[in-house]
């Protein structure tokens, strides 16, 4: 039953939870993933990102599988018309320049856009490119019968551009999390004035996504 999973948090496998949650329940998510960076990386700026119970230093061909693989069962379980954010970044491994579209063009969404999030700091402060100071946020959609183009935003919505700057948060115990005006943008400019609305965020990590939920009157699964 549905009712047993809305408003609930799963500490559990993102994609173990996954594959038991009803199809087409969702309207919206937001996530962002672990990077799989490597758990012995560190730079003289930003600490090093150690979660608790998951592990980021996967074998790359491995974490890009298990990635696709959730990202197809988010696209099961969302609604036709609705719309998935994927926040990830660039990452570069031995001189290997390692691209989220790798793995999400091999899933089942269409890429609706790539967003620039300015975080306007960098996270690795080495000498061998310029200062990363981004991320991506990409919108996924699900078609809704033959349509792949989607709805077309509200006015004010439209008026975004595709580089959205705001720093990270600061005051959040998690090792990695992005700031609530994030997921609250997201969330605000699918779902417009509408409310009641099921969102989803599969690596939930402090609930920023599901505290924007409840402020814009939504319901969630993390």
């Amino acid at each position: 039953m549905i009712k047993d999973y809305i408003n609930k948090i799963f500490c559990s496998d993102a994609l173990t939870i996954l594959k038991n949650l009803p199809s087409e329940i969702v309207d919206v998510g937001v996530t962002s993933p672990p990077y799989n960076k490597g758990e012995n990386k560190k730079g003289w700026l930003v600490a090093n990102v150690k979660y608790e119970s998951a592990s980021d230093k996967l074998p790359e061909d491995e974490y890009q599988e298990n990635q696709i693989e959730v990202l197809n069962e988010i696209y099961r379980i969302t609604k036709p018309g609705g719309s998935f954010f994927y926040n990830h970044k660039i990452r570069w491994e031995k001189g290997k320049l390692l691209h989220p579209m790798d793995w999400l063009r091999k899933t089942k969404w269409v890429i609706r856009q790539e967003i620039i999030w300015d975080r306007m700091i960098a996270a690795n402060i080495r000498g061998w490119r310029f200062w990363q100071v981004d991320e991506r946020i990409y919108w996924l959609y699900k078609p809704k019968g033959n349509n792949l183009i989607g709805e077309e935003l509200k006015s004010r919505h439209a008026l975004l551009t595709s580089i959205w700057r705001f720093p990270p948060e600061k005051n959040n115990p998690h090792p990695a999390p992005f700031p609530l005006a994030l997921p609250i943008r997201c969330i605000f400019s699918i779902m417009d004035e509408r409310k009641g609305g099921l969102v989803l965020d599969p690596y939930c990590g402090s609930g920023t996504t599901l505290v924007a939920a409840k402020i814009l009157g939504h319901n969630y699964i993390c």
